[in-house]
């Protein structure tokens, strides 16, 4: 791997530094001392690489529908499926056993199945994340979101977390890798480096979090470093803790192009199955309630209710 990772932590600081969003330290430390919340987009992107969506996206166009909890039923995922279709979301995210029933209940639509390698630790062995990932794809996932090796994350053998994640984009055969760095569990520097080494080990999106993780879950200033990191050549997935439009707002205005999230019903009632003025949204996510298709966030609002 021949990326400069100490060069590039550089680069990010003094860029977000040149812009009056944070202090620049350049200490021995990673030389970050708060991390920023990126500038509102005036536009959004939603896939990986530098396509753009501009004010006539869904926030369906988004979303992961997200269920990746071990008592998941097999009931369950079929209303998840059927929600899904129903949304035309992005994707499912099931666990590896649910991926044969979901290429079954979602052929011949657009919704493409996604799951999750090496989770929720990412401390398999990569051999075992390879063979994972090509088992997944053979029984039909177009999309896999694999854990990185984060406690070599925090130990700072960036060899071997690069030649982890080159193991599953390998056995992947093609089909979309999301490496899951674990954001919350990481200084900002090991964010840049992390984002960086899957960029450069050939996979298509960063994903901030599993979700099971006790650190916590997303931040929009975790998805702003990851894609100053990555700039336009990858995607950014928020995941772990997006439950309402605030927040999913929020993740995209700061750089996300997937939200992973199980709440996706929630936020397409909230803000309509139909194109959104993405521009004004963006611009300040935490007026949405105006938006609401069904009156369900300023309901909450005045109620003091979470949605």
């Amino acid at each position: 791997m021949t990326v400069d990772l100490n060069g590039l932590a550089r680069r990010v600081a003094e860029e977000l530094a040149r812009a009056d969003q944070m202090p620049y330290r350049p200490d021995g430390g990673g030389g970050l001392a708060t991390v920023p919340i990126a500038p509102k987009h005036s536009k959004a992107p939603v896939a990986a690489g530098v396509t753009y969506v501009r004010d006539q996206a869904r926030i369906a166009d988004f979303i992961d529908h997200t269920l990746l909890k071990a008592e998941a039923t097999r009931g369950e995922v079929e209303k998840l499926c059927a929600e899904a279709k129903d949304q035309r979301f992005a994707a499912v995210c099931v666990n590896p056993v649910w991926v044969t029933l979901c290429s079954d209940l979602l052929a011949g639509s657009q919704v493409k199945i996604a799951t999750v390698i090496g989770f929720p630790l990412g401390a398999s062995h990569s051999e075992i994340k390879a063979a994972e990932a090509a088992l997944a794809v053979r029984h039909g996932a177009d999309e896999v979101d694999m854990v990185a090796a984060i406690g070599h994350i925090k130990s700072g053998d960036w060899q071997h977390v690069a030649a982890d994640i080159g193991a599953v984009v390998k056995s992947a055969a093609g089909r979309v890798v999301k490496v899951i760095i674990e954001s919350a569990a990481l200084s900002p520097v090991e964010i840049i480096k992390a984002s960086a080494l899957a960029r450069e080990a050939g996979a298509q999106y960063v994903k901030t979090s599993t979700g099971f993780h006790a650190a916590g879950g997303a931040s929009a200033e975790a998805v702003a470093l990851m894609r100053l990191a990555v700039g336009d050549a990858l995607g950014v997935k928020a995941s772990g803790g997006v439950r309402d439009c605030e927040t999913a707002l929020k993740m995209i205005a700061s750089g996300a192009t997937r939200i992973g999230t199980s709440s996706g019903v929630a936020m397409a009632q909230c803000l309509g199955r139909g194109p959104l003025p993405l521009g004004e949204l963006l611009a300040g996510p935490d007026r949405h309630a105006g938006q609401c298709a069904t009156g369900v966030c300023s309901s909450a609002e005045k109620a003091g209710q979470s949605y």
